[in-house]
Formats: C-alpha cells, structure tokens, sequence
C-alpha cells in the first residue's frame, strides 16, 4: 500500500520554512544567523556523540573480528612470500636453454573454505 499523501506534507512543510527563513532574513537577520548557528552547533554535537559512543559501540564488535583475520592473513601471507627463494634475474643463454620450461603450479589459496550445500537433493527442472 502506497502512502501517496507524505509526498505533499513534505513539500508544504519544506515550502513554509523557506517561507518563514526568507521573512526572518528582511526582518531579523541577526536572530536567524544565531538560530541558524544554535541548530547546526546542535547536530554537530550531536552527531560527534552518536559517533564516539553509540556508533563505536555497535561496530566495535565487527571491526575487531576483521582486523584480527586481517593480521592473521598478512603474517600467513607473509611468512610464506619470505620463505620462497630469491632467483637471480641475470641468467647465461645456456642456463635458459638447458632448463626445462617451468610450469607454475597452481594452489588453491588455503584461506577459502567450502560452505556444504544441499548436493543430496535433486534439482526441480521445472523452475528453469
């Protein structure tokens, strides 16, 4: 069910406001600077405290859990990238021509993890 009536009541609150700056600007430029600053000093401070101690609160939990993968990962990664050999890049002629092609082998990378599935039950052909 579609509220079709918001769309106005917006529009009409919006236009009144406008309405009512635009006056206070010819009538009291003063008063509408001070409120103008008293509520953006307002969301301002309320916004650094929904920042620094609600928001920290909810993401803390979520955030400590991916930078601790995030570090196992590095040093994972890194141990091995410090363990392969280093090969020097100037080679004789003879030795490329000597040694085998290398095929490099593919691995598949240990940090993915296969989620089972359904794999006993048979697929419906008619929701194709």
């Amino acid at each position: 069910m579609k509220r079709s009536y918001r769309k106005p009541i917006f529009y009409a609150l919006v236009s009144l406001a406008t309405f009512y700056l635009i006056i206070q600007l010819f009538t009291n430029p003063g008063g509408l600077f001070t409120s103008l600053l008293l509520i953006v000093g307002g969301a301002t401070v309320f916004y650094l405290i929904f920042r620094y101690f609600i928001q920290g609160k909810i993401g803390a939990k979520t955030d400590a859990r991916y930078s601790k993968a995030v570090k196992q990962s590095k040093k994972k990664y890194a141990a091995t990238a410090s363990s392969r050999p280093t090969v020097s890049p100037i080679t004789s002629s003879r030795d490329r021509a000597s040694s085998k092609p290398s095929t490099p082998k593919r691995k598949a990378p240990s940090h993915l993890t296969v989620i089972e599935g359904k794999k006993g039950k048979k697929k419906n052909r008619a929701f194709f």
